[in-house]
């Protein structure tokens, strides 16, 4: 490194390798060092999320958002996108994409790297342009997309509504949790505990795009819905346990990716949930739907799902490294006085250090991805996408989960 540039180009090129949105520049108190790290972050360097243009990603394709010049579609919703700056669309997620904090993600499927968002060249390597060759009616055309702005369908949303609904027609109680929020825990517990009572066949728990908050909010969720305590198992790992200031037990040495780890059981972490004073009394199944939208308390649930038998997760796999941990902790560079933030553990419950993929906790138990008229029908559906007529009528993974969910009998029913 011979100048600041090299350096800041260094260190949010280690931060992005960690594929992990809780790491990142940090706050601190030295208001000249963050007043630094900021002015070099936002604009002399411009690493983040500014500029970047969303795409659909199915079965190893990149498929475009609709864009227009002024009032004028110029790129269609669902072409099919090659190449950025004329280079193939996989490399340059690879190569330039995976330069900015939390852009990337990995598809085992495929054997690579992908990313729900392409962040315009220009702010992460030298260049003046910014195109995209997509192929439109069988024909590969390039566009300019400095000047295109999104074009976005004029629909109701209920993306941000949280839900607690019985569906009459076949006994299904649906509950839509958009974000691990505690303030609405007790409005959940409420909303059902009014269906004590009733006949319920399935219980299932939407947690599509939810960004995470407090592990709390799900877990009152599902004390309020069980009739006997709900077990699963939480193991840990960390680089030093004196970090921990806590108890573990069953210390044992573990390689991750080629680094040393000590990984315990962690005994202060709720691995049994008790049914509440309230609770409706399920015995059945609890399907809970995911998506690539998830992050941080609610891979928490996912990873839950992992090694509970109750708890079945139905949707997408993330691409990120999930699973349960902890608050993320502040460090600073001694000399640089350059402040982050990170993780402190690692969940690795049944994982295999001969298999890379155990160690990414965003593995769903039925995997269930959309077509592209699937998601042409979500995209235009004017009506709410958590109602009970797109639910029924066209979302795949409720109605994959309404599939499944027939081969078993439910006690309650």
């Amino acid at each position: 490194m011979t100048c600041d540039g090299g350096f800041y180009d260094v260190i949010f090129r280690a931060l992005a390798a960690c594929n992990d949105k809780h790491i990142s520049p940090n706050q601190t108190r030295d208001s000249v060092a963050m007043a630094h790290t900021m002015d070099a972050y936002r604009n002399h360097f411009r690493y983040g999320n500014a500029n970047a243009k969303g795409i659909f990603y199915i079965d190893g394709k990149y498929l475009t958002l609709g864009f227009k010049d002024k009032d004028t579609e110029v790129i269609p919703f669902f072409a099919e996108l090659t190449h950025v700056n004329g280079i193939p669309v996989d490399k340059y997620v690879a190569k330039y994409n995976s330069r900015v904090n939390s852009a990337n993600r990995w598809d085992f499927k495929h054997k690579k790297a992908w990313a729900s968002s392409l962040f315009d060249p220009r702010i992460i390597y030298k260049t003046d342009k910014f195109t995209w060759t997509v192929v439109i009616d069988g024909k590969p055309q390039t566009f300019d997309m400095t000047g295109l702005a999104y074009n976005i369908p004029r629909v109701k949303s209920d993306n941000g509504a949280y839900k607690v609904n019985y569906f009459d027609r076949d006994s299904t109680l649906y509950i839509r949790i958009p974000e691990m929020k505690i303030g609405q825990a007790e409005w959940l517990e409420n909303q059902i505990a009014s269906h004590k009572g009733k006949a319920i066949r399935r219980v299932i728990i939407d947690v599509r795009g939810n960004g995470g908050g407090n592990d709390m909010t799900w877990h009152r969720v599902l004390s309020a819905i069980i009739d006997r305590p709900l077990h699963y198992s939480i193991r840990q790992a960390v680089k030093d346990l004196s970090v921990l200031g806590g108890e573990y037990t069953d210390p044992r040495e573990i390689k991750v990716y080629g680094d040393r780890l000590t990984a315990f059981l962690d005994e202060d972490s709720e691995t049994t949930l008790q049914p509440s004073d309230r609770t409706i009394g399920y015995s059945g199944t609890i399907y809970i739907m995911f998506d690539h939208n998830i992050f941080s308390s609610t891979y928490a649930l996912l990873s839950a799902c992992l090694s509970s038998d109750r708890l079945v997760s139905v949707g997408r796999p993330s691409g990120f490294l999930g699973g349960l941990g902890g608050t993320p902790w502040g460090d600073i560079l001694r000399h640089s006085r350059f402040s982050y933030r990170y993780p402190i553990t690692l969940e690795i419950t049944d994982a295999d250090a001969a298999n890379p993929e155990t160690y990414y906790k965003d593995q769903v138990e039925i995997e269930v991805w959309p077509t592209i008229e699937q998601l042409r029908t979500q995209t235009f559906y004017d009506g709410g996408q958590h109602t009970e007529d797109f639910l029924y009528n066209h979302d795949w993974v409720f109605r994959r989960i309404l599939e499944e969910s027939k081969k078993y009998k439910n006690e309650n029913i």
